[in-house]
């Protein structure tokens, strides 16, 4: 039996898919559904910094939007590791997409059906953070994509998913 899953994501397509498997998972065995996001540990690009200022996501949300969408997360890990790489504005910038990343994976898992959905951002490495979630959470078993939103830097230490499926206590699955 399967009563506890966590998926990770992070915008990326593997990780959508990843948040649609985990979801029927959910659905099929009546799972809790944990959904974490590691916060980016890169500076924004200018397209994102860009995107940002167009679609205005670092100003607070109308409040019918805020009604609607999830309740903020607080975020779990150091985030003087995050702040003392980037200044305010790029730190501001990739916890405003974390939160929104995050508040659309949950709301398309409570939309789906899925009663017992929880939210977590985390900063601070990608596969200890996840690792840790699924211990805390005694899950059963993890989902994740096999390629995310990783720079070369990323590709030439080792994948995020090959360090969870090496060290983790439970299943890991890896979507394409």
């Amino acid at each position: 039996m399967i009563s506890s899953i966590i998926v990770a994501v992070d915008g990326s397509d593997h990780a959508s898919n990843a948040q649609k498997i985990a979801i029927d998972l959910a659905l099929k065995y009546g799972s809790k559904l944990t959904i974490i996001h590691v916060l980016t540990h890169d500076h924004p690009t200018e397209d994102v910094k860009r995107m940002v200022a167009a679609e205005h996501l670092s100003e607070p949300a109308p409040a019918q939007a805020t009604a609607a969408k999830v309740a903020a997360p607080s975020i779990i890990g150091g985030m003087s590791s995050l702040l003392s790489s980037l200044n305010n504005a790029d730190a501001q910038i990739i916890m405003t997409l974390g939160e929104k990343i995050l508040n659309a994976a949950t709301n398309k898992a409570k939309a789906a059906g899925v009663s017992d959905v929880v939210a977590e951002v985390r900063s601070g490495d990608y596969a200890n953070c996840i690792l840790e979630t699924a211990t805390k959470a005694g899950a059963d078993m993890i989902v994740m994509g096999r390629r995310g939103q990783s720079t070369l830097k990323g590709f030439m230490t080792g994948s995020v998913s090959h360090k969870v499926s090496q060290r983790a206590n439970c299943s890991v699955l890896t979507v394409k």
